[in-house]
C-alpha cells in the first residue's frame, strides 16, 4: 500500500506540472456580491479573474477606471494580475435626486466635514438631531455610509416632536464628592467621566466644577465574582484509576524497547484513491476532498523513516474510508485490525466514533488528528486521544493566559450572532475560574460591546485610560474586522490597546498590517510555523525531496502527529496512556503543533491541552508569545 500511495503522489505531480493552462474565462464580468465598510465606505471586494481589464470592471461597477486605480494604487503597482482582490467603490444603482434644497434656507444649517471614526451614529448625538434629519438633507447617504472630508448639511431645528433631550446630565461637584461617588450615582464608569471631562484624569475635582456626565452607556458591564474555593485540576493517585494489568502484558513503566520489536499501526484516511485515478488522468491534479489528506500521510510517512533512522520498526496498514461510514465499517472488520498497536483516524466524527468504540473493545489507543465536533467522545472511552483541542480548550487556554496578567480592562467585541454569544459566554466562565489562583483578585469588570448596535462609539466608551485595555474579538467576518481594527488604529496613540482576534485575519487584504502591529494585535492558533527553525528547514529539504512539491498545513500537521506517537510506543509500549505525567508542564514540540495531553476527567480519555499564542511585533513578523 505504501509503495503505491507514493507512486500515486509522484504521478500526480508529474502529471499536474505538465498540465496546459486552463482556457481563459471568456464569461461576462459579473459583479462581487462581497461587500466591506472601511471607514465608513462602501465596497465591494472583487477578486480579478485571467482576461479581466480595469476598462471591464469599470463598467461592470459603473465606476471611472481612475477611481479604481486610487483605490488600489499598491496592489495595481505591478500591473492588474489574476487573484488581486480589488476594492471597488459602491455606487448606488439609482440616481437619487435632492429635492429637499429649497425647504430650508442656508442659514438653518450646521455644515459639518466628516472626521475619522465619526459615524452617523456620533452625529445624531453631537448635534442632538435625528438620523432621519441628516439623511433627509443628505440623500447622498442614505445607506449611512459616511466617506472622511464629506461635507454636510446638518439642520439647526431638529424635526422631532417635542423637545430633544440632551444625552447627559450636569452635575456640580459639592464637597466630599468623588469620582467614584459621582459614578455610582449616576450609574455610570469612572473612565467615562473622565473621558468626557479630560481635567479629571488625575482624579482631582475642584468645588463647583461643573462635569458632563453620559446618561447612557454604549457598553454592557458585569462584575464577575471570583470563587477561590474552585479547584481546576482533578487529583490523581499514584497509579492511574484506568491502569489494568493482563496477563503478559508488560506495564509501560517497565517497558524496553528492543530491535526484535515492530508495532503495527492502522491508518484510516479519506484518500478517494478511486476518485484519485480518474481526477489526476482528467485535470492532473488531487481529487478536491483528499488533497489535505494525501499531505497528511505524506507527513507521517517521513516522521517514520526518521523513526525508522533510529532504530524503531514499525508497520503502517493504510486504509482508504472514502469519507463513507459503511467502508470504515467493513475496516474494523478485518482479522488484522486486533492486533493493532495504535489507531490513526478515521477524520470525520461519525466514523471516529465507529472506530473509537472498536478500539475501547479491543483496548487499543486510538487518535484524533483532526477536530472533532465535540468532545464527548473522548470523554466516554479512555483510550481516545484528541490531537486537535476543542473549542472550550482554547478558550480556556486563552482565558489561563489572560489572567496571568490582570492589570488590564478586559472587553469583547461582537455582533450579536448566537456562535459569539456562546464563546463569549464559555469564556466568562473560564476567566472566572482562571482568576481563581489569584487571592488578591476577588471581582472583575467585563465588558461587552455589541458593535452592530453601538459601532466604535461603544468601543471608545468601553476603553479605560493609563491602562492595557484588552479587546478580544470572537469573530472572521472580513467586513466587521476590516472596519473596526482601521477605526481602532487611529486611537492608538491615546490608549494602550492589545486585540486578541483570529489567526485568519492575516489573510485578510484590506487591513494593512501596519494597523495590526499598531494594536499589539495577538492570535491563537494550532497552525504557526517557524520558517526560521532548524528543524522546520530539514523537513522542507526532505519533503522537497521526496514529493517535488511544497508541504501544506496538512503535512506538518500528519509529521507532528505521527512523530509524537511513534516516539511515545518506542518509549512506553502499547499502554502507553498511563505513562503519561498528570498535572505537570510536559508540553512536547513539534514543528506546527505541540502536545500537552491530559485526562478530560480522571476516568476520560485525553484531550491536547495545547494553544500557541502568537502576535504581530513592530517588524511585522509573527512571533510566539512565551
Amino acid at each position: 500500500m505504501r509503495i503505491f500511495i507514493k507512486s500515486f503522489l509522484i504521478l500526480v505531480l508529474i502529471v499536474s506540472i505538465s498540465m496546459p493552462a486552463l482556457a481563459q474565462n471568456n464569461k461576462a464580468l459579473k459583479k462581487s456580491d462581497k461587500i466591506i465598510f472601511i471607514l465608513g465606505k462602501k465596497y465591494y471586494l472583487h477578486k480579478v479573474k485571467r482576461g479581466q481589464t480595469l476598462y471591464a470592471l469599470s463598467n461592470a461597477y459603473n465606476v471611472p477606471i481612475q477611481d479604481i486605480i486610487t483605490e488600489n494604487s499598491v496592489l495595481l503597482k505591478g500591473g492588474l494580475k489574476s487573484g488581486l482582490e480589488l476594492k471597488i467603490p459602491f455606487v448606488e444603482e439609482e440616481t437619487i435626486v435632492d429635492n429637499t434644497q429649497d425647504d430650508v434656507s442656508e442659514n438653518e444649517f450646521i455644515f459639518h466635514t466628516v472626521q475619522p471614526d465619526e459615524t452617523l451614529y456620533y452625529l445624531t448625538k453631537k448635534y442632538h438631531v435625528s438620523k432621519e434629519d441628516i439623511v433627509k438633507y443628505n440623500p447622498q447617504i442614505k445607506n449611512g455610509s459616511l466617506t472622511i472630508g464629506q461635507l454636510l448639511k446638518i439642520p439647526k431645528k431638529a424635526s422631532l416632536p417635542g423637545d430633544f433631550q440632551s444625552d447627559y446630565y450636569y452635575h456640580t461637584v459639592k464637597p466630599g464628592e468623588t469620582l467614584f461617588s459621582i459614578s455610582q450615582k449616576y450609574d455610570v464608569d469612572i473612565e467615562s467621566i473622565k473621558r468626557l471631562n479630560p481635567e479629571t484624569y488625575d482624579n482631582a475635582l475642584r468645588i463647583n466644577q461643573v462635569l458632563k456626565i453620559a446618561k447612557n452607556s454604549f457598553s454592557k458591564n458585569e462584575t464577575l465574582l471570583i470563587d477561590h474555593n474552585y479547584v481546576e485540576d482533578y487529583k490523581y493517585f499514584d497509579k492511574d484509576p484506568l491502569y489494568f494489568e493482563e496477563s503478559g502484558v508488560t506495564p509501560c513503566k517497565n517497558f524496553k524497547y528492543n530491535s526484535l520489536m515492530s508495532f503495527k499501526i492502522a491508518l484510516m484516511l479519506p484518500l478517494y484513491l478511486n476518485d484519485n485515478s480518474i481526477s489526476v488522468q482528467q485535470t492532473g491534479k488531487f481529487y478536491k476532498s483528499s488533497k489535505n489528506f494525501f499531505e497528511m500521510y505524506q507527513g507521517m510517512l517521513l516522521a517514520a523513516e526518521r523513526m525508522k533512522k533510529m532504530g524503531l520498526s514499525v508497520e503502517f496498514f493504510v486504509y482508504d474510508t472514502e469519507g463513507r461510514k459503511d467502508k470504515v465499517q467493513n475496516i474494523l472488520s478485518k482479522p488484522e485490525l486486533i492486533d493493532a498497536d495504535l489507531i490513526i483516524g478515521p477524520v470525520y466524527s461519525k466514523n471516529f466514533q465507529l472506530a473509537s468504540d472498536f478500539a475501547k473493545q479491543h483496548r487499543i489507543n486510538i487518535v484524533s488528528p483532526v477536530p472533532l465536533s465535540s468532545n464527548i467522545i473522548v470523554r466516554s472511552n479512555p483510550f481516545v486521544f484528541m490531537a486537535n483541542p476543542s473549542v472550550e480548550s482554547k478558550v480556556a487556554i486563552l482565558a489561563k493566559h489572560l489572567a496571568g496578567n490582570y492589570n488590564h480592562s478586559i472587553i469583547v467585541v461582537h455582533n450579536g450572532t448566537l456562535e459569539e454569544e456562546k464563546i463569549i459566554n464559555l469564556f466568562k466562565d473560564r476567566l472566572v475560574k482562571s482568576y481563581a489562583a489569584y487571592e488578591d483578585v476577588n471581582e472583575i469588570v467585563f465588558k461587552q460591546i455589541n458593535y452592530k448596535i453601538s459601532g466604535i462609539d461603544g468601543v471608545i466608551d468601553a476603553l479605560s485610560i493609563g491602562m492595557e485595555n484588552v479587546i478580544l474579538i470572537p469573530s472572521g467576518d472580513e467586513a466587521f474586522i476590516t472596519d473596526i481594527v482601521t477605526r481602532l488604529n487611529y486611537k492608538k496613540d491615546r490608549y494602550k490597546i492589545t486585540v486578541y482576534g483570529m489567526r485568519s485575519w492575516e489573510n485578510y487584504r484590506n487591513i494593512p498590517v501596519e494597523y495590526m502591529a499598531n494594536l499589539n494585535c495577538h492570535f491563537g492558533t494550532t497552525s504557526h510555523i517557524d520558517y526560521q527553525n532548524i528543524a522546520v528547514k530539514s523537513f522542507l529539504r526532505q519533503y522537497r525531496n521526496v514529493y517535488a512539491a511544497e508541504p501544506g498545513l496538512y503535512s506538518f500537521l500528519g509529521y507532528d502527529v505521527a512523530n509524537y506517537f511513534l516516539n511515545v510506543l518506542k518509549r512506553n509500549g502499547k499502554h502507553f496512556q498511563f505513562c503519561l505525567p498528570y498535572n505537570t508542564k510536559s508540553t512536547q514540540k513539534g514543528l506546527m503543533f505541540s502536545f500537552n495531553f491530559e485526562r478530560v476527567t480522571p476516568f476520560s480519555g485525553f484531550e491536547n491541552y495545547w494553544l500557541n499564542i502568537i502576535k504581530i511585533d513592530k517588524d511585522y513578523r509573527l512571533t510566539e508569545v512565551k
